[in-house]
């Protein structure tokens, strides 16, 4: 191997060379340099708009929102796919297609370009919610910075009917009333992201490799057959306008599992539209109270029996319909010297039940009412439900304990009452409402035996099915039905006025129910405002469509004439 001997021997540039590739190695920094100074100053206003129109998103994966379906799998909530309309501005934006835009989006087409040109730059909706169908052609119309971005819109078949039930979301698909908004979590989902490269004119140019798909929402299953819930809406529509009243609400529960088949309210609003009127979009049947009235009689009446404090074949005597109570008077409005017990449920009689109530010591009367639920929410799974009103027994007066009996003093949603009625249907076990159908029946507790309950079911089905009763207009033909009248006054800002809540409570058929319906009617104005009149044909309206439905076997002949009974109707009117 040979040996470097001296320096020589190794490779070396000429200096002739090492000036060459210096000076091309300073020729190629000095373009380096002047390529930079020329981009920064001379075209940093180009390049900042060609920046401008080149970035990265993260685009929203909408999740599909869970459908609401009724008892029979029938859609009550669904959501369809809707596209938002967006317009990118430039300085000079192309306004030779807004004519077609416009009449395609059904908008005015000089709004829009006014919209447009007041916008410098930037990215504007134009129109939210548009059909597939319209996003094809506006997509053909081939418009530079024309933007669609699919969501999805909540559609609701039953438009006012279930509305105060199902709710509604918002125009981002929040929901914001009913189970949409109790369930609004489970419903959604999870919505997911991808991140794509997109132009100035919003339009996606390439997908990167960055994403997270979407978890469509969970379905809900309602206990509500939409059929009678339909009947229900458009039968209490009817009557309230018919008596002029305020509004209403009624409810149809299954009487052996709690089960919700129909509730209502009105007026009420299409969740599908836009709404105006805030009032209408209470649920009613278990926001609003109101003192029950004559409905309690049945409950403080039984329960006297129950604890032995009245027999079944006693006369009580009601002193000519007159009853003093410290320095106030009860009285009724057909007065009598005497009467049976079950004339005093028949005949709605206010002395009466008094009587029979206040023999009830007021701890005894108020557990009895506190077993049924009254003063706490029945925890149905609706927002806006309410507690209602019942003090406590210790702050009683003379005057509170002689009206208990008869529905005055204490206050409940409709939602409350019904549920109470369920011991008259159970040989005196209560059974809590529900309205979702995975959940399995809850029973409370035993508050009557079969024998008092049976014996108060007796009673309340001469209400209905005798000359006298107040409830005569809820007959129906092949069934019995036992129920209770109720019209109590209205309290406004302390004081009792003589504006009135209308209402009806019943079972069918009353000798095996199948179901207890319960109808309030607020402030009834024209012609009467009686239960047993303005409450009661929505009752046999609505359950002699639901018997129907649900093939329930008569339990009366039909030949019976039960509608062709003359009663004088003033008669019947003036009972409470």
């Amino acid at each position: 191997m040979k040996l470097f001997s001296h320096q020589s021997d190794i490779f070396e540039l000429s200096k002739t060379r090492r000036r060459v590739v210096l000076a091309v190695v300073l020729i190629l920094f000095s373009m380096l340099f002047l390529r930079a100074l020329y981009l920064q100053q001379v075209q940093q206003e180009f390049l900042q708009l060609k920046g401008d129109g080149f970035s990265v998103r993260k685009e929203v994966l909408y999740s599909y929102r869970g459908k609401i379906y009724d008892r029979n799998n029938k859609l009550l909530a669904v959501s369809s796919p809707t596209y938002d309309v967006g317009i990118s501005i430039k300085e000079n934006p192309d306004l030779s297609k807004i004519k077609e835009i416009a009449n395609l989006l059904d908008i005015n087409q000089q709004e829009l370009i006014n919209k447009i040109k007041k916008k410098d730059k930037g990215f504007i909706y134009i129109k939210r919610s548009i059909s597939p169908e319209k996003a094809k052609k506006l997509t053909d119309l081939k418009l530079t910075g024309l933007n669609l971005e699919k969501k999805y819109r909540r559609f609701y078949p039953n438009r006012e009917s279930a509305a105060h039930i199902v709710g509604k979301t918002n125009i981002d698909g929040v929901g914001n009333e009913g189970l949409e908004k109790l369930w609004d979590k489970t419903l959604t989902g999870e919505i997911g992201h991808k991140k794509v490269l997109v132009d100035g004119g919003k339009r996606i140019i390439d997908d990167l490799q960055d994403f997270k798909l979407p978890i469509n929402g969970s379905d809900i299953h309602t206990t509500i057959d939409n059929r009678l819930q339909h009947t229900t809406y458009e039968t209490l529509r009817k009557y309230i306008e018919r008596y002029e009243a305020v509004a209403g609400s009624a409810i149809l529960m299954d009487a052996k599992t709690g089960e919700i088949i129909a509730m209502t309210n009105y007026p009420s609003y299409n969740p599908n539209s836009s709404i105006t009127n805030l009032d209408a979009m209470r649920n009613r049947a278990v926001t609003d109270t109101f003192e029950p009235g004559s409905t309690l009689k049945p409950i403080s009446v039984a329960y006297a029996m129950e604890r032995k404090k009245v027999k079944t074949n006693e006369i009580i005597h009601t002193n000519n319909g007159l009853l003093k109570v410290g320095r106030t008077f009860i009285r009724d409005d057909h007065p009598e010297n005497e009467l049976t017990i079950k004339d005093v449920i028949k005949t709605s009689s206010n002395v009466g039940a008094s009587i029979i109530g206040t023999r009830l010591e007021p701890k005894e009367l108020w557990g009895v009412y506190d077993k049924l639920g009254f003063g706490k929410k029945a925890n149905i799974g609706l927002p806006g439900e309410t507690s209602g009103r019942l003090s406590n027994f210790s702050l009683w007066r003379e005057t509170d304990h002689s009206r208990m009996p008869y529905g005055y003093g204490v206050s409940v949603n409709l939602l409350q009452l019904t549920q109470a009625y369920s011991i008259f249907a159970n040989e005196g076990l209560i059974v809590h409402p529900r309205i979702y159908m995975n959940q399995d029946a809850v029973f409370g507790e035993k508050v009557l035996s079969p024998n008092v309950s049976n014996e108060m079911k007796n009673y309340m089905r001469a209400v209905v099915e005798e000359d006298g009763g107040t409830g005569y207009r809820a007959r129906i033909p092949g069934y019995s039905v036992a129920g209770k009248t109720g019209t109590a006054r209205k309290v406004v800002n302390g004081e009792y006025t003589r504006e009135y809540v209308a209402s009806f409570i019943g079972m069918a058929p009353s000798t095996n129910p199948k179901f207890i319906m319960a109808v309030m009617i607020d402030n009834p104005k024209k012609d009467s405002y009686y239960g047993g009149t303005v409450a009661g044909p929505v009752f046999k309206e609505v359950m002699k469509e639901a018997l129907k439905l649900y093939d329930v076997p008569y339990d009366k002949q039909l030949n019976e004439n039960l509608l062709d009974t003359k009663m004088d109707a003033t008669y019947e009117d003036s009972r409470l």
